[in-house]
């Protein structure tokens, strides 16, 4: 393979020991956003999303061409999805019980801020389970929840999959 070395030949200022980030280790934290269940959530989570940051580009038109300059910022929000477990940790419960801090589900009002935003943490590992890139995610709250289909059919395990918003993600 071009750039690696093989067999002692091959680009010598790469080393043979060069290890890639995998895709299949990684831990997120809701810090706070679970109700203290962070740990068993952990071990249930499926998949999720790294940030991923955009700028608007305004333009400013003049004669026959148009400058572009870079605008305001944002974060897409990350898909998390978990398991769907009943013991020990009710992984539908814990979602639903975060959501209703961002909306009282009963009256339909929104809680201010203080009570739904959570700092996150989500952290790629390395072989030996130690984080080798963290994301701090900034004022993170679940937007979407989506709890999935059911189906007499089907033997597939039950998952949830929610959409969180956040303010900002800091890589450390």
């Amino acid at each position: 393979m071009p750039g690696f070395i093989v067999c002692g030949t091959g680009n010598s200022r790469i080393p043979a020991t060069l290890e890639t980030r995998r895709k299949h280790r990684w831990v997120f934290e809701a810090i706070g956003g679970l109700e203290g269940n962070d740990q068993l959530a952990l071990l249930v989570l499926q998949s999720a999303q790294r940030p991923n940051f955009k700028l608007e580009e305004p333009e400013m038109h003049h004669d026959q061409e148009v400058a572009r300059f870079a605008g305001k910022q944002s974060w897409e929000p990350i898909s998390l999805k978990w398991y769907d477990c009943e013991q020990p940790f009710d992984g539908s419960r814990a979602i639903y019980n975060w959501l209703a801090t961002v909306v009282d589900i009963t009256r339909g009002d929104v809680n201010p801020p203080s009570v739904y935003k959570k700092q996150a943490r989500l952290s790629m590992t390395n072989g030996m389970g130690v984080p080798s890139e963290s994301w701090t995610i900034c004022n993170c709250w679940p937007k979407e929840v989506n709890w999935g289909d059911l189906d007499y059919t089907s033997t597939d395990i039950a998952t949830i999959e929610a959409q969180m918003r956040y303010d900002r993600a800091m890589r450390g």
